[in-house]
């Protein structure tokens, strides 16, 4: 079984890599996809980001990291047969949000069904974009 951990994931960070960890002990392979969001104005390439994260994931076994371009991650799980989708949850902020996104999955691929995860707490307060403002605080001094 293997199910999709799509995300834009940038940077990739501690709170991603838990989730990860706990998919692999629900799924047989856990392929991260790393995605262009057309909604989020990235800090790093695409093809940088895939090459941050295969580095990151190399001692991980049964993972594949995948770049998707172009395509909705519903339509990019139909066109490789997969049925699951990893999302983690830090909050009730994010549930509401997750649901949403769900549905919207849902409604342009009926058989697929959204898995969550739950952040544990050390790491459940850090988004990507308070990682990249940290970082860019440091690189300025």
């Amino acid at each position: 079984m293997i199910g999709i951990y799509s995300g834009s994931f940038d940077p990739i960070h501690e709170g991603h890599i838990e989730i990860i960890n706990k998919a692999l002990k629900v799924f047989n392979e856990v392929w991260v996809v790393v995605s262009k969001n057309i909604n989020k104005d990235c800090q790093t390439s695409l093809d940088d980001r895939v090459k941050m994260i295969e580095k990151q994931l190399i001692n991980f076994k049964n993972i594949k990291v995948m770049k998707n371009e172009d395509k909705l991650t519903a339509d990019f799980a139909r066109e490789n047969n997969i049925n699951f989708l990893i999302r983690g949850l830090r909050n009730s902020d994010d549930l509401k949000y997750e649901i949403m996104l769900a549905d919207g999955n849902k409604s342009v691929y009926p058989e697929i069904e959204t898995v969550f995860f739950i952040s544990d707490l050390p790491v459940r307060q850090l988004s990507s974009s308070i990682i990249r403002e940290i970082n860019a605080y440091k690189t300025k001094k």
